[in-house]
């Protein structure tokens, strides 16, 4: 029974030091990362990027240019050009959408990408 305590204790002392380390690496998380939004209809967009960026872009008839590296670039609507230097992820939803890119940091050097609807797509530019 002593020795059932013991343990019991040592998984209790274990669990509350491990909370701090959890909580601090969600919250770095959360401050590495922005996401940046383009919403709407008839917009012309430069956005720059510093590489940690999520950006999503919503609408119809929309072009965008992307300047420098960014974390994710989702697309959803119709009618979205965008054009980005360079990505690691890329996801596209909506008829005549899509997204050109020049490079991607996975280890490939083509972005991870996701494409449904008619006439949309991704493609890696020279």
């Amino acid at each position: 029974m002593k020795n059932l305590r013991k343990i019991a204790w040592l998984f209790v002392l274990t669990f509350l030091c491990t909370i701090p380390l959890i909580s601090q690496a969600q919250t770095t998380n959360k401050e590495t990362s922005e996401t940046i939004n383009v919403v709407g209809s008839g917009i012309t967009k430069t956005v720059e990027a510093t590489g940690n960026e999520n950006i999503n872009i919503s609408g119809s008839d929309i072009n965008v240019t992307i300047i420098g590296a960014c974390n994710t670039i989702t697309v959803t609507g119709a009618a979205i050009k965008v054009r980005a230097q360079s990505v690691r992820t890329i996801r596209v939803q909506g008829a005549d959408s899509g997204v050109a890119y020049k490079s991607s940091p996975n280890k490939n050097g083509k972005a991870i990408s996701s494409v449904t609807g008619a006439d949309a797509y991704v493609t890696k530019i020279k």
